[in-house]
């Protein structure tokens, strides 16, 4: 009897010693808690992803390990799985992440398993670190979108060059037109002035296409953004007669870019702008600094952009308006990163939208 019992002993030690090989020679983090939570074992692995040492780990909840965002709804899903417990994977539908110790965040894949003991349930989970897959997998993705784009650039020149001659035949025939206009009846005369206007929106997305096309092939200088803002103010002032309420800051401002490229972000912006704006409300626009860096903010009181639209509101032929092609504020963003810059949308809670260019100051005179 002594015997069985020793060498059930034995079979025991040696299995527990099998299992720890196993544990500690996986290539994966391995973490087992109990039914409370509480971690009771890690790897060398848990160890170098997350930058604990072990003995830091045991005894604490596994909420350690999980960005603090996710902690309360953790712990339902804890309980809800311990209740029933079986192999699977966690987090399906969702996208897992874990939490260093220095508090950074890394993509997991974990796959839980439970282990019946005789002090009840444990919990071994898997924890495979997707930082160099989803590293991978997102290059992919940039270089099929950089090809994609390159070939819908070759496209929109071509296409643009191609149009671009005949709506010049179109607004020379207008012109003449123009020139007899006294011998033409009101209706003829409102005709033309139609034809003018819708002239000049193909002319305007003809522009588009081109500067989406073409590289952003740059001459930098030093300029003052506020008197080029002004330029901008000015323009769409005289071509739209639309109402715009400028707010300079009353020092220059001075930046190392490209002008023309800036003038086109601004022009863009107030286009836009007045485009989404629905009544005779203002487009507002103002020039800042911010420490090194000028701001200059456009807002308009029109509709606003939904949740859904935000993300995708700078991709190339995403467009929520009616008229456009969706290349505007395409090519403005290019534009403002190719300078150093960048051009982002606002959170705007007074209804509307705000488009904020953000560009480097000069750092000195001798630039």
């Amino acid at each position: 009897m002594k015997q069985d019992k020793a060498n059930d002993a034995a079979g025991t030690q040696q299995a527990e010693e099998r299992f720890r090989l196993v544990v500690e020679s996986s290539p994966a983090a391995i973490v087992i808690v109990d039914q409370f939570g509480k971690i009771v074992l890690v790897n060398r692995q848990t160890e170098h992803w997350f930058g604990y040492d072990r003995s830091e780990l045991i005894g604490q909840e596994i909420e350690v390990l999980i960005p603090l965002r996710f902690h309360d709804q953790h712990r339902k899903d804890r309980d809800a799985y311990l209740a029933a417990p079986q192999t699977r994977p966690m987090g399906v539908d969702h996208d897992l992440q874990a939490r260093r110790k220095d508090e950074t965040e890394f993509p997991v894949d974990i796959s839980l398993h439970p282990m019946l003991t005789e002090s009840g349930v444990l919990v071994m989970s898997h924890i495979v670190d997707l930082t160099d897959r989803k590293r991978a997998e997102l290059e992919t993705k940039r270089r099929h979108a950089m090809e994609r784009l390159a070939l819908l650039g070759q496209l929109a020149g071509g296409v643009a060059h191609e149009i671009r001659n005949p709506l010049g035949v179109i607004r020379n025939a207008t012109y003449y037109l123009e020139l007899i206009g006294d011998s033409l009846d009101a209706d003829a005369q409102a005709s033309i002035a139609e034809i003018k206007r819708e002239v000049d929106r193909a002319n305007h997305i003809v522009g588009d296409l081109l500067d989406y096309a073409r590289d952003p092939q740059q001459t930098v200088t030093t300029f003052d953004l506020v008197a080029k803002t002004q330029e901008a103010v000015d323009q769409l002032r005289y071509t739209t007669k639309a109402t715009i309420e400028f707010f300079p800051t009353e020092e220059s401002l001075f930046v190392l870019a490209d002008p023309d490229q800036c003038g086109q972000i601004l022009v863009n912006l107030l286009r836009n702008g007045i485009q989404a704006t629905q009544d005779d409300s203002p487009v507002n626009i103002s020039v800042k600094r911010n420490d090194a860096m000028a701001l200059v903010d456009v807002t308009d009181r029109g509709p606003g952009i939904a949740e859904e639209d935000r993300s995708r509101i700078f991709e190339p032929l995403y467009t929520t308006k009616a008229t456009g092609i969706g290349l505007g504020l395409t090519v403005s963003k290019r534009y403002a990163e190719a300078n150093g810059g960048h051009l982002d949308l606002l959170a705007n809670s007074n209804g509307g939208s705000t488009f904020r260019l953000t560009l480097p100051l000069r750092r000195s005179h001798t630039e």
